[in-house]
């Protein structure tokens, strides 16, 4: 046998393997994870309890978004805590470092209060990671809700507590019944629930399948800015959910990119991919579409991949427990809760 045809037998049979493997892998999901995972559950939220308005990360510019997520939340029977954080305006942060991280530790500190949500992104959180006392976060669950920039403290609270947090509505989001019902749903009547993309917003299939995991992601570009950090769960075997918006197809592509050059792609048991909004180019004529990216990216995986499911950036959203077990079932459209994510 030739070198250049021995080359290209042992490859083939390695690509075959991998196939294999993860065909396996992807039939056989239950065998590989555990159900009753090791994961904190924070306690449910019922009418009467207080939910705190933070600003861990952006300034909030236009106050009148307070009064309307205080206004969504008291409407669900819930009490309102408005904080500082809220009121302050560093730059473009909501106070600086260490007052942003003490408010936060102290929320988490505070037995009057049994759930957190922030208000907004932007930018911040990352700054608060060597700031915040995982061990008092550990000791006291709560619900705690937010996305964009949210992302960071999502997955870094996973990752240093084992605590399942929330990718779900922040204050300033439109608190329509969609997005409310489903963050109820979940943290308060806590239902294993089944999410189900609307048949008037259907999804795109890249490839088809079945696929469990461990839910764990959020804002593409927030989550590819905190690799290396040390603050990132394992992201190995996830079914990892990524939305962006704001940013051109050039640069989406450029964090599929690293992404899949770390692997990260390639290990994912499956891959939801969210709407992204605002995200044309510039000159479209010397682009590709988001879509042609997505497209070219996920063309030959063998893991189930789907584009455009209700969460993120979007105005209504489902709510995704950042270390739940959950299941994508691409022929239902839908990503089913396997256990609930509140005591």
């Amino acid at each position: 046998m030739s070198n250049f045809n021995r080359r290209k037998f042992l490859r083939n049979a390695a690509l075959a393997s991998a196939a294999m493997l993860t065909s396996k892998a992807n039939a056989e999901p239950m065998k590989l994870l555990r159900m009753d995972t090791s994961a904190i559950l924070p306690p449910r939220l019922k009418k009467g309890d207080t939910i705190a308005l933070t600003a861990p990360a952006g300034a909030i510019f236009v106050e009148d978004s307070i009064d309307k997520a205080t206004t969504a939340l008291e409407g669900a029977g819930f009490k309102v805590k408005h904080c500082p954080t809220l009121y302050q305006k560093y730059g473009y942060l909501a106070g600086p470092d260490d007052f942003r991280a003490k408010e936060l530790n102290e929320l988490f500190a505070d037995t009057s209060v049994q759930g957190i949500v922030a208000m907004r992104g932007g930018w911040g959180c990352a700054r608060l990671l060597n700031l915040l006392d995982y061990d008092v976060i550990r000791k006291n669950p709560k619900v705690f809700s937010g996305f964009s920039d949210i992302t960071t403290l999502l997955l870094a609270i996973y990752a240093r507590t084992g605590m399942i947090t929330f990718h779900g509505p922040v204050g300033n989001s439109s608190w329509g019944d969609f997005t409310l019902n489903n963050f109820l749903s979940i943290v308060v009547e806590g239902e294993a629930l089944l999410m189900q993309q609307p048949k008037e917003d259907p999804l795109t299939v890249h490839s088809p399948g079945t696929a469990t995991g461990i839910l764990l992601g959020g804002n593409l570009s927030v989550l590819c800015s905190n690799i290396g950090t040390g603050y990132l769960p394992d992201l190995n075997s996830a079914l990892l959910f990524l939305e962006e918006t704001e940013e051109e197809p050039y640069q989406i592509d450029r964090m599929l990119t690293q992404l899949s050059i770390a692997g990260t792609l390639m290990r994912a048991k499956g891959i939801i991919f969210g709407k992204c909004t605002k995200c044309d180019a510039e000159e479209p004529e010397k682009s590709f579409t988001t879509d042609e990216v997505l497209r070219e990216k996920f063309a030959d995986f063998l893991s189930p991949v789907v584009q455009n499911f209700s969460f993120g950036h979007v105005k209504d959203k489902f709510t995704f427990p950042v270390g739940a077990i959950a299941t994508l079932d691409t022929v239902n459209s839908s990503v089913q809760l396997e256990h609930v994510c509140v005591k």
